[in-house]
């Protein structure tokens, strides 16, 4: 905020003008384009990396990328007319709920809509017949679209209108990889337990992990068919990755994959803290909330996190720790992957520091 009740935007050292409004901006999977929503005073605008598009819009709607990063996906409202943007053409919808979803390369849409009491899922202009609740999940590799669906006590796991599972008591979490190939739910059984589901054309059907009384947490590995979560049993609690299953404290964190999948991630803490990558135990000097979170480069044995006032890089072999300069605020670090370093943004009184540390 450069000055009151104004903002500015700045990606790469470019800096944007000032806008009442400016959008958290969406990033490309491949990291090399964003966009974001401003509004300056009552008109709206779309902000990417190459261009400003002016909307004739009296409200904004979705915003992002298709999987394959080339093809910005939008919407914005006229009144009560919500027009979606594709690669070659513009939608007009009235009653969608929620968000709307593309294919691979954005040529294809999907969102749920409303009628009435129920609902129906409408793909690419077609509409299943209608449903009691729908939760979306995303399109597959073959342009089918993967959904739950549930009519009076019974949920089902459909591909268009193609059931692809029994019956559940419930959906809990969904989750799909950007391109289509693997996807995961946490559900819970006619029985009463509760386990997770893997869905990946390696499968001649979906895959189910072992039940339990609860789970929670779902986590995805962003290429292969692994699935991570926490399960909970009898008040012994687990993380799993597929079928196997590593322990953990009462008071633990989700599970986190590396950006490449190669490294999972979960933090505990009881009586002393613990980190767990690959189900190594790293113990912690420090006391820290599971809720912590931690950057994870690769390979490494390192995280980085931020506390009140600095970003500090923990070497886990070693037990030894580096810290930053002393900030008043401070956000969570990431890995930066192309830079091989962790990065983070702090500010002391009206100015914002880059904070960085290489492990190399």
């Amino acid at each position: 905020a450069p000055f009151g009740d104004f903002y500015r935007l700045i990606v790469n050292g470019y800096q944007t003008d000032a806008y009442n409004f400016i959008s958290q901006p969406i990033f490309s999977q491949d990291g090399v384009r964003h966009a974001s929503f401003a509004n300056l005073n009552g008109t709206w605008n779309i902000i990417t990396e190459g261009e400003i598009k002016e909307l004739k819009a009296t409200d904004p709607g979705n915003l992002g990328f298709s999987a394959d990063s080339k093809t910005l996906v939008y919407s914005y409202f006229s009144g009560q007319i919500e027009h979606i943007v594709l690669a070659d053409k513009t939608v007009e919808v009235i009653g969608k709920s929620g968000t709307f979803f593309t294919n691979f390369n954005g040529s294809m849409y999907a969102f749920v809509g409303l009628r009435g009491s129920r609902k129906v899922l409408n793909i690419n202009g077609q509409e299943t017949t209608t449903f009691d609740d729908i939760v979306p999940i995303g399109f597959w590799q073959d342009n089918t679209f993967l959904y739950a669906a549930k009519n009076g006590y019974n949920w089902q796991f459909y591909k268009n209108k193609k059931e692809i599972t029994d019956n559940f008591n419930n959906v809990k979490d969904v989750a799909i990889n950007h391109t289509g190939t693997v996807a995961a739910a946490l559900v819970e059984l006619t029985t009463g337990f509760s386990t997770g589901i893997t869905f990946s054309d390696e499968y001649y059907e979906p895959l189910f992990g072992r039940n339990y009384d609860f789970v929670s947490y779902l986590c995805l590995h962003p290429e292969l068919p692994l699935v991570s979560y926490l399960g909970v049993s009898a008040q012994s609690k687990v993380i799993v990755l597929n079928t196997a299953e590593y322990s953990t404290y009462d008071n633990t964190s989700s599970p986190k994959f590396s950006h490449d999948g190669n490294d999972l991630l979960f933090s505990a803490c009881d009586l002393d803290c613990i980190i767990n990558i690959n189900g190594k135990r790293f113990p912690l000097k420090s006391m820290l909330t599971p809720q912590t979170e931690f950057a994870l480069k690769p390979g490494s044995n390192t995280v980085a996190y931020s506390n009140s006032t600095t970003m500090i890089v923990l070497f886990l072999e070693t037990n030894k720790m580096h810290a930053g300069m002393m900030v008043d605020k401070i956000i969570p670090p990431v890995f930066n992957r192309r830079l091989n370093r962790y990065e983070t943004i702090g500010q002391i009184n009206n100015r914002l520091y880059l904070m960085t540390c290489s492990t190399e």
